[in-house]
């Protein structure tokens, strides 16, 4: 039963109290603060989480530490079998890990069962390719004036402790996706969990656990990033930081985390160019599916629009009389809901709102939605917008779409370019020849040709440039990051 396996990690109390891991034991915060996880659906409060003090991280770090070394020399075929129960504890709790992500972070059904799902499934593919990881031999006459008889055995090694922090929006994939790599390579994890989305981030270090990870070998800090945030990654026994998140985050935590190995994913704000020969059908249903699903809350998700005014014209008007066929706003846990429930908090709701309402201000024109209600946002279009508006200036991470005219496609280049994000850009052309032509002016970390952007499938490269990330994640691009190269050089006997 659900009740018993999770049993250890809250009080079991109405609205439950819930623990910290210190690498062996659940336990509440030694300083009695708390966070409230307020649920975006109903304003309920769906549990709460400890606060840490510094002394208790030290704790968790040092644990982490300690157990590190041991776990690495542990058989690999041995850490594949935990990691693949994981994966089928996962799979065995799958109703209740849905519906708690539903309560907790106001997800469709659909939406936390293909998140799961996909969880158990990436843990497995990682499980499975990490056993194809090789190291190698080089010999030192390859190399001009140098003699047969110097050989590096180069293997891969872990950092140590990898601290794994994780966003609000997946927040059980976006912490798998750290997690298994981590472990597969030997490292030692704490897994900072987001203040929203923390309670099940939370059920899935218990799953781990529960599969066998030894103690010390995973372990979690809670309390919000104001507070902990600093001292975390700025903590000596961290050897490695993966983030997803936003790009300021990204930044200021790249900052205090001198010197240590980063791989991050960070704010997207992602274009889209439609090109005069394209499919007009299939650009406004992409467009749709990737402004609006979850709420406009994914990273990968479509912020704005670029094309010329008569294609625009046709396009918008297309977007317009497809929306309601795709898109119906409400409560996520209604089967009737598709795409956009409430974002993730009222706050969050009322920042979008003055995004749109500063916009609309300045010139832009909005044809549809722009209103609030609580944590609800109307779905979204707005036409007019130039790039210094603030409603794609910086990401906006909630149901808008923006349509921005441009009087060339170069001037489209141009605008993606000179923009301090760069994730995904989405190019929709009926030549496929000539969109890898233009997708290779554009600086970002992955070009669509007539798709949305996407994170997947999870064996591809997936990365950002500028402020959206650090080093490429995908199933052997993460392994591979989580690890070091260390040769050992034989040198001929004198």
């Amino acid at each position: 039963m659900p009740a018993d396996f999770f049993s250890d990690i809250s009080n079991q109390q109405t609205p439950p109290q819930y623990r910290y891991f210190d690498g062996s034991t659940w336990k509440p915060g030694s300083s009695g603060k708390t966070a409230d996880v307020i649920s975006p659906i109903d304003g309920s409060v769906v549990g709460t989480t400890p606060i840490l003090t510094q002394e208790e991280i030290d704790g968790v770090m040092a644990a982490a530490s300690a157990a590190q070394s041991a776990w690495e020399l542990t058989p690999l075929n041995k850490r594949v079998g935990v990691v693949h129960l994981a994966a089928d504890w996962i799979r065995h709790y799958l109703d209740y890990l849905v519906a708690l992500l539903v309560r907790e972070v106001g997800k469709s059904a659909e939406e936390a069962k293909s998140e799961i799902i996909r969880t158990a499934d990436l843990i497995d593919y990682f499980a499975d390719e990490v056993q194809s990881i090789q190291g190698m031999t080089l010999d030192s006459d390859n190399f001009p004036g140098f003699e047969k008889g110097r050989i590096a055995m180069i293997e891969r090694v872990a950092y140590g402790t990898v601290l794994a922090i994780a966003p609000f929006n997946y927040p059980v994939n976006l912490t798998a996706s750290k997690i298994a790599p981590a472990l597969l390579m030997g490292n030692s994890v704490v897994v900072k969990p987001p203040t929203q989305g923390g309670i099940s981030a939370l059920h899935l270090v218990r799953i781990f656990q529960k599969a066998g990870v030894p103690a010390g070998v995973i372990s979690t800090v809670t309390g919000n990033g104001e507070i902990i945030g600093d001292y975390v990654v700025s903590h000596p026994a961290v050897s490695m930081v993966a983030f997803t998140g936003n790009s300021d985050t990204g930044v200021a935590i790249a900052g205090k985390a001198a010197m240590k190995p980063l791989l991050f994913e960070c704010g997207g704000n992602n274009p889209v160019v439609v090109m005069p020969d394209a499919d007009l059908q299939v650009a406004a249903r992409e467009i749709i599916k990737g402004a609006f699903a979850y709420s406009g809350q994914r990273c990968t998700g479509i912020k704005y629009v670029l094309t010329t005014p008569a294609i625009r014209e046709q396009l918008v008007t297309l977007v317009l009389k497809t929306i309601p066929e795709m898109v119906h706003p409400g409560d996520p846990r209604s089967p009737e809901t598709k795409l956009v429930g409430p974002v993730i908090s009222e706050a969050a709701a009322k920042k979008i709102e003055e995004a749109i309402q500063t916009s609309v201000k300045n010139g832009a024109k909005c044809v549809l939605g722009g209103k609030r209600d609580k944590a609800m946002i109307e779905p979204t279009v707005l036409t007019g917008v130039i790039p210094s508006m603030p409603i794609i200036a910086k990401e906006t991470f909630g149901p808008v779409v923006s349509f921005v005219d441009v009087a060339s496609f170069d001037e489209a280049v141009a605008i993606i370019n000179r923009s301090s994000y760069g994730l995904q850009a989405s190019v929709f052309t009926k030549d496929e020849g000539s969109g890898l032509v233009f997708g290779k002016k554009l600086n970002v970390g992955t070009v669509q040709i007539n798709g949305s952007p996407q994170r997947g499938p999870d064996h591809f490269p997936f990365l950002g440039v500028k402020r959206s990330g650090v080093g490429v994640q995908g199933v052997r691009y993460s392994l591979e990051a989580m690890s070091r190269l260390r040769p050992i050089v034989l040198n001929k006997p004198q």
